[in-house]
This record gives C-alpha cells, sequence and structure tokens, in this order.
C-alpha cells in the first residue's frame, strides 16, 4: 500500500511539474528561474494547521509479512505572528488538539510500550504554548521559552519510567532505569533538545531562505552521501512547490550500507512542500521507508493549512485581506 501511495504521488508530481512548466510560459512574459523561500510575514497573521503521522513496523518472514508496530495521530495547532521586525519574526505555537490512535498496538511488546511512551511525552507539549523566533527570511531560530517546556517535560520523564519499567519485563537488564532517566532529562535540558521536540516546526519553517532552480535538477548532498533530485514550479496565482525524491539511478547503489549485523539497509526519503505566495506553508508531505535485513519501517507525516487568517504584501502590490 505504501508503495503504491508513494508511485501515484511520483506521477501525479511528474504531471504537476509539466502543469508548472506550461503555467509559467503562460502566466509570464519573461519568467524567473528561481524560487527562494521566502516568508512575507505580517504582525498577527494566524495560521492554523493539523498535522497526521504513522509510523509502522513489519517482519518480513520468508513469503508473508506480519505487522508488529503500528502508531497513528492527529495534530492541530495555531501559528500566530507577534511581532516582525528588520532582524525576523516572534511566533506563537498554540495547541488545539490531540488524537493518538492505540488500536493497531500490541501493548505487550517493549517496542509499542515505548511508543506509547514517546506519545505521552508528546502529548505533555500540549499544555504548553511555545513562542519561537524566526531569521527576517522565516528560518526557525530559537525556541524563546523552551526551559519552561523543559520542566513540563522533565515532570514526564519519571512517569514514563516507572510505566515503561513496569510493563517491560527485565528491562533493567539491558538499560538501568536510573541511565535511561539521565539520558531523557539530559536531552530536555537544552534549547536545541526542546527544539528537536518540535519537528511540526522544523517543517514548517525548514525551508525558508533557501533557492531552488525552476524545473528538474540533480543535486549532490553532502549531508547524506547521495544525490536527490529536486523539482521546483510556480502555478499561475503565486503559490508555488519543492518536491526531493531520490535520483532514480542512486536507489539501488548509494543507500546501501551495513549496520553492526551485515544486514543491508536501504532508505529511501520523499518530501514535498507547496507554499502560498506569501510564503506561508500550504502543505506538507514526508515519507521515509528503511529496509533492514527482514525488517521494514514505513514513517509518514503530512502538514496542511486548514484555516488562515492574514494581510499579503508582496513587492508593490498594495494590502489585502485574504481569509478561508
Amino acid at each position: 500500500m505504501k508503495k503504491t501511495l508513494l508511485l501515484l504521488i511520483l506521477c501525479l508530481a511528474s504531471v504537476a511539474m509539466t502543469a508548472w512548466s506550461q503555467n509559467l510560459m503562460l502566466g509570464q512574459e519573461e519568467p524567473e528561474n528561481k524560487i527562494e523561500v521566502l516568508g512575507y510575514f505580517c504582525k498577527n497573521d494566524t495560521m492554523t494547521y493539523r498535522q497526521r503521522h504513522s509510523k509502522c513496523i513489519v517482519q518480513e518472514n520468508d513469503t508473508t509479512l506480519s505487522e508488529t508496530v503500528s502508531e497513528s495521530y492527529v495534530e492541530e495547532f495555531m501559528i500566530v505572528v507577534t511581532d516582525s521586525t528588520g532582524e525576523g519574526y516572534k511566533m506563537k505555537y498554540i495547541p488545539q488538539s490531540f488524537t493518538f490512535d492505540t488500536t493497531a498496538l500490541d501493548t505487550g511488546t517493549p517496542t509499542s510500550q515505548m511508543t506509547i511512551n514517546a506519545i505521552a511525552m508528546r502529548q505533555l507539549m500540549q499544555s504548553v504554548v511555545c513562542d519561537f523566533t524566526t531569521d527576517e527570511k522565516g528560518l526557525l531560530k530559537s525556541i524563546i521559552n523552551w526551559r519552561e517546556i523543559s520542566d513540563q517535560l522533565k515532570k514526564g520523564v519519571k512517569a514514563t519510567c516507572d510505566n515503561l519499567y513496569a510493563t517491560i519485563p527485565d528491562l533493567d537488564t539491558t538499560m538501568l532505569r536510573q541511565q535511561l532517566e539521565a539520558i531523557l532529562l539530559l536531552h530536555f535540558s537544552t534549547e536545541e533538545g526542546v527544539r528537536n521536540s518540535y519537528m511540526d516546526l522544523k517543517d514548517l519553517f525548514g525551508l525558508y531562505g533557501s533557492t531552488f532552480d525552476i524545473g528538474d535538477k540533480e543535486v549532490e548532498t553532502e549531508d547524506y552521501g547521495y544525490s536527490q533530485l529536486i523539482s521546483a514550479g510556480v502555478f499561475d496565482n503565486g503559490d508555488y512547490a519543492i518536491l526531493k525524491v531520490l535520483a532514480p539511478d542512486q536507489i539501488v547503489d548509494s543507500q546501501k550500507t551495513a549496520n553492526s549485523n551485515g544486514a543491508e539497509v536501504i532508505v529511501k526519503d520523499f518530501y514535498y512542500s507547496s507554499f502560498f505566495k506569501n510564503g506561508w506553508l500550504k502543505e506538507y508531505y514526508y515519507e521515509e521507508a528503511i529496509k533492514m535485513g527482514l525488517v521494514r519501517s514505513f514513517e509518514d507525516r503530512s502538514l496542511e493549512c486548514t484555516s488562515h487568517n492574514w494581510d499579503i504584501v508582496l513587492d508593490d502590490e498594495s494590502s489585502e485581506n485574504e481569509g478561508k
């Protein structure tokens, strides 16, 4: 099902890229050949998003597959711009709702129990409004009240450890409770650790300041050690989108590594981001598929704008109110 979904998205993306090229030719006399992701945000801009996250681990046994772990949650939140300066923007991340589906989890397995506890830590963040800043282009810079969020998360560490060691037999023989508790507390003791807990903020504000060539281009990525195929295009109404996938001829060879057990590891990634013409994220989709020996894992995250209220100011255009 996952493979079929990815192939469908790639086919649709190919069609979309062709349409973008046609739109550029029809919509502009002298089309630009690059897209720079910039946030033309204004004070009091308000965006509401719905995030969906799912992950499953599948064990392959000869000719059969058995799903061992599966998780899914839906989260809704609001982003509000509280200040706009020459150095960047101040914003608030305001949680709205959180729903976790546990029906597919076998709560008797250690991995499932750890998943439930990880989600419990995520739920703790729902009671705290996150104040953060971006630079002038919109790239995420800092979490202002990270200490407050850190204190909230640390409150859940003891309860999480209590639950883990009470429900997973012999866990103390593989990792002492004091060691795990110390690791968790250390993770949430820095701004970076707290910022890494807000993956949705990274998805929302991770591309700002980046520039992409319109059309298809194969790019060498030093961070990953393999090529990526990046496609970018602009629609008639000024909205634009970025698509990032593994270069087709690199999937077989460059993505194979060996783990400590000697099992072959193959990783495939897919990213899609679309933006309104003023730079606010409209949609985001990420999928990662990992095959390590007989074990496969699939993870996907999606973000969609469900409502917005802003003033659009682009170049010399006059301001206009636009809502949904």
